[in-house]
């Protein structure tokens, strides 16, 4: 008798079911996508804000996997700032929602995110970015 709920006559092997917290990156491309949570955070030295943002994949064989990416809307240099501006204005076209007042507000609404491959630097391993924003309905994107 397996004391896991929902496995009363199995036995539980962990080498048959892949480790939760082992993500690979998922191939550069386009993806239709849906913004799963966003929140305002400070930065760790406490001088910024950012906007975290997760992505949630909906379609495809990557479908339900995750991406994020943090929008420095508060920030002393400039040009992240005005990087972030820029994204979450092309977030927002993309999604229809164009003077938003509260982070909920982007939720749950189909877009398509071109992902690119970061490859590993310093502390930072492999990981997926976002490069571009559009809206799902809408044949190829510019980029």
């Amino acid at each position: 008798m397996s004391y896991f709920p929902g496995m009363q006559d199995e036995s539980f092997n962990a080498e048959d079911v892949a480790p939760s917290g082992s993500y690979s990156v998922i191939p550069a491309g386009k993806y239709t996508a849906v913004i799963e949570s966003a929140e305002n955070k400070m930065t760790k030295a406490n001088d910024g804000e950012y906007l975290s943002l997760k992505f949630k994949i909906v379609e495809g064989d990557h479908a339900n996997r995750v991406v994020w990416c943090n929008l420095n809307l508060v920030n002393k240099n400039p040009t992240a700032v005005e990087i972030a501006r820029g994204d979450l204005s092309a977030i927002c076209r993309a999604i229809g929602v164009l003077n938003p007042e509260s982070p909920e507000e982007l939720l749950g609404i189909p877009l398509v995110i071109k992902v690119s491959i970061r490859k590993e630097s310093g502390n930072y391993p492999e990981g997926n970015d976002i490069k571009g924003y559009s809206a799902a309905d809408v044949g190829d994107a510019p980029w």
